[in-house]
């Protein structure tokens, strides 16, 4: 946790510090248990940001394959052009105005042009260039556009393949972390039961031996099984937590019920404050307090009972 918050986890101040955690340990009630499978598997198939890259890549491949499709179809061109154009530079005799051979006016050209001459007839349109066609495109036993064709076809039939495979996996992925939080729920009830018993075994112990009707072995044998117990029943609670949280990443429910929003980090302005459960605001500095969590979330502990000590036997003769 240091090396992931910090950059040089070696120095003595960070080594030195105590990591104390803020979270707790406990069942909740929103855990998924009593969900319908079937809406939870529906809205993991339609959050879930792998699910959704997939749809967006078999949209790409259903987009190509159109496109594929039209490359073996006739195609029409209609095109049209009108343009301008404007003559200069040096006459020949069969062009100059006065000339045995040239036309009359205005078809012939004076034998001075310049690119002054050749500008105004260009914009004065003497000499227009226009025409119009139609240029129609027939492929012919187009192999290649029909292997594109081909391929394309198959490319979208295994994106198919892969979403309706992925949906499948979605589907499995959160009935197993379903079933583990329901299994780890029942794990923790059944460990706290058994720390409960632990803890009155060792609690008639110390009294019997109090009274001189046991002794330190058994007492001792019921504070090892109380130990055992407390390390049984945070076992289990480890496990759940890890399952819920399982739960909420196979259903794309983190973010959501940590109330973050990705919009937010786009835009680099946060408008709401994250949600983190059992974890309080951060004190001052100068308090050198760590963060405690909310006191109506904390679950209160049980102290286990401090062994008594032993009377003194009286001695017999």
């Amino acid at each position: 946790m240091k090396n992931a918050i910090t950059r040089n986890s070696r120095e003595p101040q960070i080594a030195s510090a105590e990591v104390i955690p803020t979270d707790t340990m406990q069942l909740r009630t929103d855990d998924g248990t009593g969900v319908n499978l079937d809406q939870m598997i529906n809205d993991a198939i339609n959050d879930r940001p792998d699910m959704v890259q997939t749809r967006i890549d078999l949209t790409n491949r259903d987009i190509t394959k159109k496109s594929a499709r039209n490359a073996l179809l006739p195609t029409t061109d209609l095109f049209a052009f009108f343009g301008g154009s404007g003559l200069a530079g040096d006459p020949t005799s069969t062009s100059v105005c006065g000339s045995p051979l040239a036309p009359p006016p205005p078809n012939c050209i004076a034998s001075n042009t310049s690119f002054g001459n050749a500008f105004g007839q260009s914009v004065h349109n003497d000499n227009p260039d226009y025409g119009v066609g139609v240029q129609l495109s027939i492929p012919l036993r187009n192999r290649a556009a029909q292997a594109n064709q081909v391929r394309s076809e198959l490319e979208y039939r295994q994106a198919q393949l892969r979403m309706l495979q992925l949906q499948n996996q979605v589907g499995i992925e959160v009935r197993n972390a379903q079933f583990a939080v329901e299994q780890n729920r029942a794990r923790v009830v059944a460990a706290d039961k058994g720390r409960t018993l632990a803890q009155q075994s060792l609690s008639a112990e110390q009294k019997k031996y109090a009274l001189g009707a046991s002794t330190n072995f058994n007492v001792l044998q019921a504070q090892r099984d109380m130990t055992q117990a407390e390390v049984t029943l945070v076992a289990a609670m480890t496990d759940y937590e890890k399952s819920r949280v399982e739960l909420d990443r196979v259903t794309a429910k983190t973010l959501a019920r940590l109330n973050i929003a990705i919009d937010d980090a786009v835009r680099g302005e946060v408008h709401k404050a994250p949600s983190v459960p059992n974890v309080g605001p951060s004190p001052a500095a100068t308090d050198n307090q760590q963060m405690n969590p909310p006191a109506q979330n904390a679950p209160q502990p049980v102290p286990a009972p401090a062994p008594e000590p032993a009377p003194q036997q009286p001695e017999t003769k």
